[in-house]
């Protein structure tokens, strides 16, 4: 299960929006902790997120610890790249036939 976490870690790094959309299920979607949807589905994934690998082209996303819990993965992420400090995150996935169903930010 955490390969295709690793596997959106690598494309996020690589700055590469269609590896990136091919680790999320069609419908998944993209959430903050309250509930409030960023992104839903694939199309909605390749404009996010290709206009954010325009907007910042030193975006970097390291994990710095991961744990699994049945259908779910908790990573604390930190984001550098996107001003001038670092941001440490937590990213829970849901995880179904190795594609990401769900991902939710709390920051």
């Amino acid at each position: 299960m955490s390969t295709v976490i690793d596997r959106v870690l690598a494309a996020l790094n690589a700055h590469d929006v269609e590896a990136f959309v091919a680790c999320y299920s069609p419908e998944a979607t993209i959430e903050d902790g309250n509930d409030r949807v960023f992104a839903r589905g694939h199309e909605e994934f390749r404009d996010r997120y290709g206009q954010m690998f325009v907007a910042f082209p030193s975006l970097h996303v390291e994990a710095l610890s991961r744990w699994t819990v049945g259908s779910f993965v908790a990573q604390e992420e930190r984001v550098t790249g996107r001003g001038t400090e670092s941001e440490i995150h937590i990213a829970i996935y849901k995880v179904e036939n190795d594609l990401v169903v769900r991902e939710r930010l709390l920051r």
